[in-house]
């Protein structure tokens, strides 16, 4: 013997599922009839991709960044302990790097490169004040 709230229940559950198939069927219609988004679009489900996420333009033709011209790095390096005239720490010389207008958008990064650039470079030297320039 099934108790009367049982059934009750059960009615109701049924009644919930057959409204929520009407609106799946709703949104797949919306959709394209394909059973969902990701599958229409030929996409997998999770994130979407980073250019779109983030809001992102595309990069440019050819798909490549837009870095600095080969050499301008070690060219400006040499301008800025030119100038100096003394040593410099690899944090000065990559302040002044960025104020002779080095294409550059992460500092981090620079500092990197500049005291990466500068050990391989031979006409620069390391001293225990900093980088400065071979005589």
């Amino acid at each position: 013997m099934v108790s009367e709230s049982v059934t009750t229940a059960l009615a109701s559950l049924k009644a919930e599922r057959e409204r929520l198939d009407g609106a799946i069927s709703t949104l797949e219609g919306l959709l394209g009839g394909a059973g969902g988004g990701a599958i229409a679009t030929g996409r997998r489900r999770g994130r979407p991709p980073k250019a779109l996420a983030a809001g992102k333009p595309a990069r440019g033709p050819g798909g490549k960044r837009k870095n600095a011209p080969r050499g301008l790095l070690r060219e400006t390096i040499h301008k800025v302990l030119k100038a100096a005239g003394k040593p410099l720490a690899p944090k000065d010389v990559r302040n002044l790097v960025l104020k002779a207008n080095y294409p550059n958008r992460n500092p981090k990064t620079l500092y990197t490169a500049i005291f990466a650039d500068t050990k391989k470079d031979p006409a620069v030297k390391k001293t225990s004040a900093g980088f400065s320039l071979k005589k």
